[in-house]
């Protein structure tokens, strides 16, 4: 290891016993470069980190990857990198010699990063705005879009829904969605828009109709998506990349793994109220607090 800030005893041994079982050389080159790059940003020793480094490290990471200049995937890798070296250094404390303070400080993140991974392929902000634009004059469609990504809904979950489903408790309004184990919290803006679709629509059995009063497809969303990216003049998404944005912006905002689990998994709407009652699992609705973004009313 030639880095600068590396010490003697993690460059001479450390790092040669930790690399020693690598099958080829490029797992190493890989490691290197990510532990000399984590090494440079903050000028120290690798047997130096601390929480508020790798605190940083994260954000720094995150921001790159809102801004396109890094995948979610690449992300993911060197987390679990960092966290291997910092794993077997941590195993290997009295070996080495290393101070009882040194932790693993890249494990609690791991989960965090796996989810950013997974939920990577979502659609860049700016093209739903577009996205959006193109659909306000179609409140059905407006309303469909507006479930997978604020509500994170699936097209199947979507298809399913009746307004027997929706239930306004003094702490807001959930979605008993069929399938799912625990309601669905929907964010004010959604719920908004879904006022403004029901203030219009005819009563059919099912939330969304076709002309015929049928229910939808879920090809018919995927109909719509098309449709409408055309108009927007964006790339083709599927309505799956719409739904994964809502997971993708609850991470951004710093809601956990298990928040984002837990969303993932007219004036007289007729929707049970519940008066004076709360719905006792906060937990749905504080991930959706953390978010700033909000889709407004098509008009």
């Amino acid at each position: 290891m030639d880095s600068p800030y590396a010490s003697t005893l993690f460059s001479t041994k450390i790092w040669p016993d930790f690399t020693a079982h690598f099958q080829n050389s490029s797992s190493s080159a890989s490691y290197q470069a990510d532990v000399k790059e984590f090494m440079q940003m903050y000028q120290a020793d690798f047997l130096q980190i601390d929480h508020a480094m790798v605190e940083d490290y994260y954000k720094q990471m995150e921001e790159k990857v809102q801004n396109n200049i890094l995948k979610p995937s690449t992300m993911a890798k060197k987390f679990r990198e960092l966290h291997s070296l910092a794993e077997f250094i941590e195993g290997q404390k009295e070996h080495y010699h290393i101070p009882d303070t040194f932790q693993d400080y890249f494990y609690p993140y791991l989960k965090a990063v796996a989810k950013v991974a997974q939920y990577a392929k979502s659609i860049p902000i700016e093209d739903i705005d577009k996205l959006f634009q193109a659909a306000k004059d179609n409140p059905m469609a407006y309303c469909i879009f507006a479930l997978l990504h604020r509500a994170g809904l699936s097209s199947t979950e979507i298809t399913a829904l009746k307004l027997e489903n929706f239930i306004a408790y003094d702490n807001g309004v959930f979605a008993s969605v069929p399938g799912r184990q625990n309601p669905c919290f929907i964010p004010e803006d959604a719920f908004a828009i879904l006022e403004t679709y029901l203030a219009k629509r005819q009563e059919h059995e099912y939330l969304f109709s076709n002309s015929r009063g049928n229910r939808l497809n879920t090809m018919y969303i995927s109909r719509l998506m098309k449709k409408y990216t055309e108009l927007a003049g964006v790339p083709n998404y599927s309505a799956e990349a719409l739904r994964n944005s809502c997971a993708f912006t609850l991470f951004s905002y710093r809601a956990t793994p298990e928040q984002v689990a837990r969303q993932m998994g007219v004036t007289q709407i007729q929707i049970k109220r519940y008066k004076n009652v709360s719905y006792r699992d906060s937990l749905l609705q504080e991930a959706n607090h953390l978010v700033k973004i909000k889709v407004d009313l098509p008009g």
